[in-house]
């Protein structure tokens, strides 16, 4: 079985001397892992394509056994040079392709992890003003595209609006947004200001292109962090540690 596909290179190694392994990101696969037979010398086949961070459109299929996935040829779609040259970027950029592997569960989920994170790199290759949030706009970004974050307009219990609310109850296990007076009973909830949960309503049907427009607080950004990341631990079983997500 032989494809074409745009994908984006998460990560590659060298298992010999001239042979690559190599992990990708395409919106129809989800996260697969190929060998490059010659990948680091090969110009005709690969054209030095394969980094990290890389766009590119491969050409795949698996061995005569259907034992691996081998990639024919590679060619660059976008290489994103700025990242190459602005350690601060390349970090924000590592942050959010870590979170995107990381909350990978198949094809179904795939699409939307894909183009937010092809969104983040054109945002760090193009704008000048970059969030510092951006890797949890990122994060609340996925999270809301996936289906796993609720509706936040309004209190669940009596219906009063968000615009009307000056400390909203976040339940990280229900996933329910309560007025004060509402969310008294909520199981673990998180404390959010009225700016912090209209960061997050607007980040829930917003895509990168938009974020740099977002003046986000230090203390809204760390509302925001601890409900975005309380809701990933107890939801996805995934926290940061030691510069990688892990399971739990």
């Amino acid at each position: 079985m032989e494809f074409t596909e745009k994908a984006l290179v998460m990560k590659t190694g060298r298992f010999r001397e001239a042979d690559l392994w190599v992990r990708l990101l395409g919106p129809n696969r989800g996260l697969f892992q190929a060998f490059a037979f010659g990948g680091s010398r090969s110009r005709r086949r690969f054209g030095g394509c394969l980094d990290a961070f890389n766009l590119v459109l491969v050409h795949a299929g698996t061995d005569r056994a259907g034992r691996y996935l081998q990639l024919k040829e590679a060619s660059l779609v976008h290489g994103y040079p700025r990242l190459r040259t602005d350690l601060a970027r390349l970090g924000l950029a590592a942050n959010c392709l870590k979170f995107a592997e990381a909350v990978q569960d198949g094809a179904q989920s795939t699409p939307v992890v894909f183009e937010t994170l092809q969104g983040v790199l054109e945002l760090l290759e193009g704008e000048d003003r970059i969030p510092e949030a951006l890797p949890l706009f990122f994060r609340a970004r996925v999270l809301f595209a996936l289906g796993f974050w609720p509706e936040l307009a309004s209190c669940h219990v009596c219906g009063k609006r968000l615009n009307d609310i000056a400390l909203a109850h976040f339940g990280v296990e229900s996933g329910r947004l309560a007025c004060a007076e509402c969310g008294r009973d909520l199981r673990q909830r998180v404390v959010l200001g009225r700016e912090a949960a209209q960061t997050l309503q607007l980040l829930s049907r917003s895509d990168p292109d938009v974020w740099p427009a977002f003046d986000v607080s230090p203390a809204v950004r760390r509302e925001c962090s601890v409900a975005v990341d309380r809701f990933i631990e107890y939801h996805l079983g995934l926290v940061w540690d030691s510069g990688r997500y892990r399971r739990i």
